[in-house]
């Protein structure tokens, strides 16, 4: 009986930790940029949250300390259409906060490469593509991310609305990235989710000269002023510009730090507070 009693006790404590919320807490990095804690093997490093980077990232140096095979040949894009070349490996774990996060396989760059000089040491990025079997909230304002239980999430999405919103998983379908369509003209457009923009809300040069706020389509970058956009029903106001990017245009923090996100990645779904 105390054999059963134990066991009961101690698949109790496992479904315990996993399926209780986790909150994870972001730290200021350079401007409005966001990084995050991780470690690995018992060693802490900082990483960027992005939640606009399709892939995460861990630096070669650390797939070296881990004695990590590096192979393959992956690309991605930025927004401006410029192809990021990276190569990757296999089963990585880390730990963010509480959260154990397992990675079946996980890019490989060198995140200083893209970054100006004089920003201060990264040593990886976390992307969205970590949490896309979880449901999480995403809550800039308070730099935080909370990790959702099943019961939580239901309680969550009372009353709240459901967005327009496409889950893609890049060019060679290993990443994952959302956009949230915006009506306008009479159509729907389409917006990356992007906090690591923290610039001007962005619309690419087609999409402001559509909606009125350009003369051509030529202009490399030009800037708009202040710019009411809706996400739902609720009303948005941002600096914006126009510029040459691949897509419809770009949220950006100023924006998605106003109010908070629940995603349900396994559903596919983007729930706005």
């Amino acid at each position: 009986m105390r054999t059963l009693y134990l066991t009961l006790s101690l698949l109790t404590i496992f479904a315990y930790r996993a399926y209780t919320q986790d909150t994870i807490y972001l730290e200021n990095y350079v401007g409005d940029l966001k990084k995050v804690i991780v470690t690995i093997e018992s060693n802490s490093y900082n990483f960027l949250f992005d939640t606009g980077g399709g892939e995460t990232f861990i630096s070669p140096e650390i797939a070296k300390s881990l004695g990590k095979t590096i192979y393959g040949n992956s690309a991605g894009f930025r927004m401006s259409g410029e192809m990021i070349k990276y190569r990757k490996t296999d089963s990585v774990s880390f730990n963010v906060y509480r959260t154990t996060i397992f990675h079946s396989t996980i890019g490989i760059l060198d995140i200083m490469s893209l970054l100006p000089k004089g920003f201060s040491k990264l040593d990886g990025v976390l992307s969205l593509k970590s949490f896309h079997d979880k449901i999480l909230t995403l809550d800039l304002a308070n730099n935080r991310i909370i990790l959702e239980t099943t019961s939580s999430y239901g309680k969550l999405i009372k009353n709240k609305i459901a967005l327009q919103s496409r889950f893609a998983n890049g060019p060679d379908g290993n990443e994952m990235i959302i956009f949230l369509g915006i009506h306008k003209q009479k159509h729907l457009y389409w917006f990356l989710f992007d906090s690591g923009n923290i610039g001007e809300l962005l619309l690419s040069r087609h999409t402001a000269y559509e909606w009125g706020l350009e003369s051509d389509t030529v202009s490399q970058w030009k800037q708009l002023g202040p710019l009411n956009i809706n996400i739902g029903v609720k009303q948005f106001t941002s600096e914006a510009a126009s510029k040459d990017i691949i897509y419809d245009g770009s949220l950006n923090f100023a924006i998605l730090s106003k109010s908070t996100f629940i995603i349900n990645f396994s559903q596919k779904q983007v729930w706005i507070d």
